[in-house]
């Protein structure tokens, strides 16, 4: 299973994962906070592999797997690589 950790910066400068979105069958599943969820779910990250301002939302699958690491890039949050889950 292909899934993304979203990383939230602590006070003390370490790094937690708050949010897991996995990949099942066609569709991201996202799983932890909650305000994220909504979020990802209800307004959606831009695509930034294809031309236009396309929006992304869980429905679309691995591309929204694929694009959460370049919306999400700063000091306070990070998308890591889309991972491969073993089981």
């Amino acid at each position: 299973m292909k899934y993304v950790e979203i990383y939230k910066l602590q006070n003390d400068g370490s790094q937690t994962v708050f949010a897991t979105c996995k990949l099942a069958d066609d569709a991201v599943v996202i799983e932890g906070d909650q305000k994220f969820a909504d979020f990802a779910t209800n307004e959606g990250i831009r695509n930034y592999a294809g031309e236009g301002a396309k929006m992304l939302f869980p429905k679309d699958g691995i591309l929204f797997l694929e694009q959460l690491r370049y919306n999400f890039k700063s000091g306070y949050l990070n998308a890591s690589e889309v991972k491969e889950m073993t089981e």
